[in-house]
């Protein structure tokens, strides 16, 4: 698996994913301004100390962008979505529930 840096995130990932999501995109942006310009002493304490809000919402677009880079979804074999069709068999349905309802119930009264 490449890492975020190989897979593009910051410079062709993230802006797409922010993109893509207008309505969190602010807070995200908001979240961000708030981290400092230069590398704290400590990175993980630093981390550690973020609400879990905030970190639940910048974690969404950095795992989500990531994840929608084309090299980690063919590694993960992930083809991407596929539309399914609002037409379902009806007759393949009530085939599949008929044995169901002609056994009746079969659980035991306690």
């Amino acid at each position: 698996m490449p890492s975020a840096r190989a897979a593009g995130v910051l410079e062709t990932l993230l802006p797409r994913a922010l993109k893509a999501r207008p309505d969190l995109a602010p807070r995200f942006y908001e979240i961000v301004s708030k981290l400092p310009a230069e590398n704290p002493h400590d990175p993980l304490a630093f981390v550690n100390a973020i609400p879990v809000e905030e970190m639940d919402v910048v974690g969404r677009f950095v795992a989500g962008a990531y994840f929608s880079g084309e090299e980690v979804s063919k590694n993960l074999g992930f083809t991407g979505f596929q539309a399914l069709p609002m037409n379902p068999d009806y007759d393949e349905i009530m085939e599949t529930i008929e044995p169901i309802i002609a056994r009746g119930p079969c659980y035991v009264k306690v």
